[in-house]
């Protein structure tokens, strides 16, 4: 069951295919994010335009679930071609209503089909105010473990190490 981190973060986690993934890829991605938790929680949802299919806030004191594997054998992305900008928009849009961390999100892009790898992006600046968008390729073991556990200042001391990614289409 899912599980509530610190204050610096909110799972679940939005997670946007902007590339065509097989099923078997995505409940890999997905499988693989869940294992490499410290919690037993799916802190992935894979996105949908409509917001009525996201996790929706109500009382759940083991937190809410995002998508739990096999993911529907009739999901396809309707992100598929657009960026992190765009996928950006659709989390700073949602209703208030929609229970998804509103400032981390991950991405599929071309690294999750060649190396399993996700892209893992923050909307804001260090203090999560703004609009400016970053992304980290990250390993497909630990994203949401990492995304969990970030707290204030480690976003950008990473992304002063590695720099920022722009995710391939």
């Amino acid at each position: 069951m899912g599980s509530v981190s610190g204050l610096w973060t909110h799972p679940p986690f939005a997670l946007f295919s902007l590339v065509d993934l097989s099923h078997q890829i995505l409940n890999t991605i997905l499988q693989r994010a869940h294992d490499g938790s410290t919690v037993d929680a799916w802190w992935f949802y894979l996105a949908v335009y409509d917001y009525a299919l996201a996790p929706q806030k109500k009382y759940d004191p083991l937190g809410q679930e995002g998508t739990i594997v096999p993911v529907d054998p009739y999901f396809k992305s309707p992100f598929i071609g657009q960026n992190q900008f765009r996928v950006a928009q659709w989390l700073e849009n949602k209703p208030k209503s929609v229970d998804l961390d509103s400032h981390f999100f991950g991405i599929l892009d071309k690294q999750a089909e060649k190396s399993g790898k996700v892209v893992l992006c923050r909307i804001g600046d260090a203090h999560l105010k703004g609009h400016v968008v970053t992304c980290l390729l990250w390993d497909g073991d630990t994203p949401t473990l990492t995304l969990g556990g970030t707290e204030f200042g480690d976003w950008d001391e990473i992304l002063r190490s590695q720099g920022n990614y722009t995710p391939e289409l």
